[in-house]
């Protein structure tokens, strides 16, 4: 039995930037439509486990863009459970264009939680045997990620309803917009992010205000970027990323 799964995607108008490419949201929303569906298929979606209160928590995330389709492309991605790590599951992404061209590679790290007693549950005593497939699409250790020690930009965001997931707080994608919205101007009119990583350490909820800040870094051909999101109120992390970005 084939253990990856496979969706096809068609890039809409309202899903590309003011260049006629697909915005990042709109392939990191391709990525999580297709593990969504993956994970009700093996029978242990969100909705699946809240009813034995049980959720999935995103801890970490990798994505590498190696080009950006545009409007009217389609696009196949690819995803599985790729092992696992210490007490994450580990579940990785391949997606391609219509020639099987990569477009993008991406590997996460999940944690189970028990909605019950804030406490993560046990893999081992609540998923299937045998759905992992031992290959990452973008091999990942997880390190910590540096922290933003001056920030050179920031940007505030209040969290609307259209921001709130499943498990009622902020959708993991909304925090990665809300930094990609951080660099200069020049950045975000003449470039891309063709690698994102983030590490997820708290939640934000429905009317919070939260700070998107940004530090430039240097180490690529391109610009380079740390971040972090607080909740405004009381300078409590959220989430902390590192972008690096390409030309046109």
């Amino acid at each position: 039995m084939d253990k990856t799964y496979r969706k096809t995607y068609h890039i809409y108008t309202y899903e590309v930037d003011h260049r006629g490419k697909a915005l990042p949201l709109s392939l990191l929303n391709y990525l999580q439509d297709a593990a969504g569906d993956h994970a009700a298929f093996l029978g242990f979606s969100i909705h699946d486990l809240l009813k034995k209160g049980m959720t999935w928590i995103l801890s970490r995330y990798h994505v590498r863009f190696f080009r950006y389709p545009g409007l009217g492309e389609n696009l196949s991605v690819a995803t599985w459970p790729s092992g696992k790590q210490g007490p994450f599951a580990l579940r990785d992404f391949e997606m391609a264009d219509a020639g099987g061209g990569l477009v993008a590679a991406a590997t996460s790290s999940w944690i189970l939680w028990n909605v019950r007693t804030k406490q993560p549950a046990r893999l081992e005593d609540n998923l299937p045997d045998g759905a992992t497939v031992d290959r990452r699409a973008l091999p990942d250790a997880f390190p910590s990620l540096p922290a933003v020690s001056t920030a050179d930009r920031e940007a505030r965001f209040r969290v609307e309803m259209q921001d709130i997931d499943f498990n009622n707080h902020v959708n993991h994608a909304v925090y990665i917009r809300w930094a990609l919205e951080t660099p200069p101007e020049d950045v975000l009119r003449t470039a891309r992010p063709n690698d994102i990583e983030a590490a997820y350490k708290g939640e934000a909820f429905y009317d919070d205000d939260v700070v998107s800040r940004a530090q430039t870094v240097e180490g690529g051909p391109g610009p380079a970027f740390l971040h972090d999101i607080r909740r405004a109120a009381t300078g409590v992390e959220l989430a902390r990323l590192r972008t690096a970005w390409a030309y046109d």
